[in-house]
Order: structure tokens, then sequence, then C-alpha cells
């Protein structure tokens, strides 16, 4: 799943320092026609299809294609870089300005409120940097990547790009981007599915719907898969709404407890956040913004200068 997700998010750091490298090309290129072939041949209906290609944005292709596809290509263990005095300080403040909701989460679910505050922090910083990618173009572009003409293209990027790095031989990579496009081709088809029932549940508007070149959405960043398994209302009769803060807690907490999240072991809260995103660096650098806005919350008066990085 976001581990799935994520995928998600060092995203607008990465954003911006791929979208700004010498990878993009013009030689990739989006394809409506196959595009209306291929979502006919997965079975899709024929309002979604026709609503889909007449809300596609075509005009970042290239760029969320290098974005997903040559990313593994970026030096690993960026998360703890934001393990800062202002992440501790902006956690407990987020936890003390939407106790109900983290009360409500903790009731529910046993997932404590610094750790969700925490991983919203290192996702989107409270919702303040979502993205605006729109979420079923991303999609849509993904699907192409297993195009015959767009994965040679990204396999003469990822040669390129690995020429400085040297970490991969060219018949490596050859083998490993022929893995990826495939697979990418194959989540996003997944996730077109997820995108299509939910419009038929009324649940989001797919035309307003943003988020991040990964394709996630939202203050927790869910992919579409997610959206339907794992998003939950304050008020239970309400459709959940990720944009909002409260409806973001007790999502990230349901997602966690399903996950496996157990307070008394430490295994099983790291285990947990790693299929939140598979990353053993993320859940370090949120569980250690969560232990120091724990001090922090527990002493108020104490001064932020003694939270420093001293014990990464």
């Amino acid at each position: 799943m976001q581990t799935l997700i994520s995928f998600v998010l060092l995203l607008s750091l990465a954003s911006s320092a791929f979208a700004n490298s010498k990878t993009s090309s013009a030689s990739l290129s989006p394809d409506t026609h196959w595009l209306e072939t291929e979502l006919t041949k997965m079975g899709l209906s024929k309002g979604f299809i026709k609503e889909a290609l007449e809300i596609y944005e075509p005009e970042n292709f290239d760029k969320v294609l290098t974005l997903n596809l040559l990313g593994f290509l970026r030096p690993p263990g960026e998360h703890m870089d934001r393990v800062t005095p202002e992440a501790v300080r902006e956690t407990a403040k987020f936890v003390k300005e939407n106790q109900e909701a983290f009360d409500a989460a903790k009731d529910r679910y046993k997932v404590p409120a610094n750790v969700i505050a925490a991983l919203l922090w290192i996702e989107t910083r409270h919702g303040s940097d979502t993205g605006d990618f729109h979420t079923l173009s991303v999609y849509l572009h993904l699907l192409q990547t297993n195009r015959a003409k767009n994965r040679a293209e990204l396999t003469r990027l990822a040669i390129e790009k690995n020429k400085k790095e040297r970490n991969y031989t060219a018949k490596a990579l050859r083998t490993l981007m022929a893995e990826r496009t495939k697979k990418k081709y194959q989540w996003a088809k997944e996730q077109l599915i997820a995108l299509a029932a939910i419009r038929k549940e009324k649940n989001l508007d797919l035309k307003e719907l943003r988020g991040s070149y990964a394709g996630a959405f939202g203050l927790p960043q869910f992919i579409p898969s997610s959206y339907r398994a794992y998003a939950k209302s304050l008020e239970p009769n309400d459709t959940p709404n990720l944009d909002d803060n409260d409806d973001a807690i007790v999502s990230v907490a349901y997602y966690l407890s399903k996950s496996g999240w157990k307070n008394r072991k430490s295994t099983a809260k790291v285990t947990a956040l790693m299929k939140y995103n598979n990353s053993r660096d993320y859940a370090d650098a949120i569980l250690e913004i969560s232990k120091r806005a724990t001090r922090e919350l527990q002493n108020p008066h104490r001064s932020l200068s003694s939270t420093t990085d001293n014990n990464r």
C-alpha cells in the first residue's frame, strides 16, 4: 500500500531537485488515443473514460515519469534531515490545536497523537504542502510508462543519470527499468480502478483532486486504493475529507492500527510505519520527532534550543 505511499513525500524536495536536473526529455510524450484504448481494455465504464480524457492534463507528463521512474537513482536517507526544532515545535503545536481528533484517534485505534502529528509533518507539513499535480492525470501518465517509446527513453535517461554515480551497469539498468516500468504500469491500473470506484461512490471530485507527483493526496498523502481502504471521518457518517485535519488524523490512526501498530513494541511501530512508506529512515524520523515532541508537550516552557539534532 502506501508502501505505498508511499511513496510519498520527501516529495516536494525531490521534485524540485529532480525536475531541475537534465533528466527531463522532449522524447517522452503522452498519447490520448493509446490511453483511450488501454482504459477500454481495462473494462472501465464509458462515463469514467470520457471524463478522464476530458480532464486529463498532459503538461507534466515528462516530469511525472522521470520523478517516479528515476527517483531510485537519488541518494537515500533524506527523511532524517527533517528532524529539526521546527518539526518538533510544529508537531507539538498541531497536537494541542487538534486535541479532540487526537483523543478520538487514540480511543478508537490506540495510536498516540505525537506519532500521527509527526507523520503528518513529514508528509505535508500539516497540509501546507500537499502538492499541485492533478491526481487522475498522474495515473494516466504512469499508465503510459510501459509504452515501448517511453520505456526506451526512460531507460536512456537512467543510463545517462547513472554515468555520474555509476551504481549500476548499463545491462543491469536496462533490466531494472524494464521491471520498474512494468510495475508502475500495473500499479497505475490498480489506482485508476480505485479512482473509478471513488467516482462511482461520489466521494471525491476527480477534476479537482490534486496532490503529489506520486499520485498521493491530502494531509496524509493517501493513494486512491488507500483512501478506499483506510480513509475515515471523525464523524462516522460523513465522507472522509483528507484535506481536513480531523479526518486526516483518524485516517492515519486507522491505517497504522491496521498495519500492526503496538504501543509497547518498538518493532511493531517501525513495521507499521514502513507499511505506510517502505523506508526505515522514514520510520526513524517520525519516531524521533514524536519522542522530542512528547518532551516538548510535557515541558512547554522548555527552550527549543535543546531540541537540536545532536542525537541523530
